[in-house]
């Protein structure tokens, strides 16, 4: 273990007045009796306890109905669902290029469980990420906009690197609302990647939006080179539940 090395630590750290002075620190000494691998030690403790704290900051502020991980994923209950397409998404390419994923099909066959793990691989990654359902969406911006405090809302959603945007289609919007939501995917483009989970048809979406214009730019957004993973098969939520 030499000076750069501890440098390099030292940097990480954001240690700066020891960054400056440790060269003139170590002129003054000994070298031959300088020994670093307890202090390199001691710095990698402080730099892996930081950066597990800013994980566990990322994942609170994330708010992710549960942690999952690609691992505890059960592929051989669903075998149509294409592994290989889920495994080039979790390279996190997509949220590099500010890209759409679409996971589409029926209920409980592990959509949610998808792109949670997605988000959770994300936040290892450094990403901020942003998770919710259409539903809690459209309450936190009703809320926003009674409390005025809808700038500080869309401020924390698009700061998010990775949004995850969880039951698509379910509800229909009020027009206030669903303008903007539009003004969010819109805006979305140009600051990070979305993951977006439905279980209806995307023939549905347009009952969503009662202005069928806002209806149809909101749905162009959301289908700009999108790469869509398809759930077919039954339902993990009836394992095991079915009667003979």
């Amino acid at each position: 273990m030499n000076v750069q090395s501890i440098k390099a630590q030292l940097k990480e750290l954001k240690m700066h007045t020891a960054y400056q002075e440790i060269d003139s620190v170590v002129q003054k000494q000994n070298s031959k009796t300088i020994h670093f691998g307890w202090v390199a030690d001691l710095f990698s403790r402080e730099i892996d306890a930081r950066k597990e704290r800013a994980v566990q900051i990322r994942i609170m502020r994330a708010d992710f109905p549960e942690i999952t991980a690609l691992e505890t994923f059960d592929w051989q209950f669903n075998p149509s669902i294409d592994k290989d397409a889920v495994e080039n998404l979790a390279t996190l390419d997509f949220v590099t290029h500010n890209q759409i994923v679409l996971l589409l099909g029926k209920p409980g066959t592990g959509k949610t469980h998808i792109a949670t793990a997605l988000g959770v691989k994300a936040v290892y990654q450094a990403h901020r990420v942003f998770s919710t359902s259409l539903k809690r969406l459209i309450a936190l911006i009703a809320t926003a906009k009674a409390k005025n405090t809808l700038d500080a809302l869309f401020k924390k959603i698009l700061s998010a690197r990775l949004w995850i945007l969880d039951d698509w289609g379910i509800i229909t919007m009020q027009s206030h609302i669903a303008e903007e939501v539009f003004d969010l995917l819109d805006r979305r483009r140009h600051c990070g990647a979305l993951i977006l989970t439905s279980n209806r048809d995307v023939d549905e979406w347009h009952s969503m939006f009662p202005d069928p214009v806002i209806a149809s730019a909101a749905i162009d957004r959301i289908f700009d080179r999108p790469h869509i993973i398809t759930f077919d098969g039954d339902s993990y939520r009836l394992k095991g539940k079915r009667p003979i």
